[in-house]
């Protein structure tokens, strides 16, 4: 009985203790540098797990590579970085801006021979590869559609991808080598975003983005993201990702290609101003 009394007057203690909090966040005023505008900034953290094969031809020449599957270089998973800038201009113009960071390695022997860059890799080579991912994107949309605590927004953007892979490995005569490849690719595309508004500055959104070009390859994105504004300026962020590029440089005579496939799972901190 004496533990029911303590636990339900703990119980009593941190509901009035939430609502006292609340009410002295709320009672608060937003910081903003402008009446007209409302901006996010901030970055997460988070983790990727991916997949995809590159085809790396040297110069054009027939015969100068082969499509690579990354699990079979060790690349499966890593860490990620992503910096954001949302902002709202008169309410219904939407910004938004990320950039994703990821550097994956990986250790592997090979098990299957193959060719990147001209280069032969045989069977059973110790490789040590490298991934060096930055993925920009920029869109504005436009809420067509805002009632109550749910609204929806078309929005145009572009996505700007560079992408370095680097295959360290070691020559029959125990010599050193070193073999890097940059490919980078630029997409428009065309989208959505949904926000489902929940009491005490919870709220729900889904981000949806893609565009098929015939000689470059396709994109695809979706993106659902929980925040909480814990506070009028301090915005915490979960979210869960994925996404899928195809991509073939057009401009040699045997086209570079790669695919990459990322899904994730982040966590971050934004403040408003």
């Amino acid at each position: 009985m004496k533990l029911r009394r303590v636990l339900a007057c703990c119980l009593v203690s941190a509901t009035w203790l939430m609502t006292f909090i609340e009410v002295q966040v709320w009672a608060q005023e937003p910081f903003r540098l402008t009446p007209s505008a409302r901006f996010l900034l901030g970055m997460d953290t988070g983790y990727l797990w991916m997949s995809g094969e590159m085809l790396v031809p040297a110069g054009g020449m027939p015969d100068s590579g082969s499509k690579v599957d990354m699990s079979s270089l060790g690349l499966e998973q890593g860490e990620s970085v992503s910096i954001f800038l949302q902002g709202a201009i008169l309410e219904r113009h939407l910004i938004n801006l990320d950039y994703l960071m990821a550097s994956p390695t990986g250790l592997r022997r090979t098990p299957s021979s193959f060719r990147f860059q001209n280069r032969a890799y045989a069977v059973d080579t110790p490789l040590e590869t490298r991934l060096d991912l930055n993925w920009l994107r920029v869109s504005y949309g436009y809420k067509i559609l805002d009632v109550s605590s749910f609204w929806v927004a078309p929005r145009i953007g572009v996505h700007h991808i560079l992408f370095r892979a680097t295959i360290n490995g070691e020559t029959m005569d125990r010599v050193s080598i070193s073999n890097t490849r940059k490919l980078d690719g630029i997409y428009p595309v065309l989208g959505f975003e949904a926000r489902y508004l929940f009491p005490y500055g919870v709220d729900l959104n889904l981000e949806m983005e893609g565009v098929h070009l015939i000689t470059r390859g396709f994109l695809a994105m979706a993106r659902l993201g929980a925040y909480w504004e814990m506070h009028p300026d301090i915005v915490i962020t979960l979210g869960a990702s994925t996404r899928f590029v195809n991509c073939v440089e057009d401009n040699q005579i045997l086209n570079n290609e790669w695919s990459l496939n990322l899904a994730g799972l982040s966590a971050g901190l934004l403040f408003g101003f």
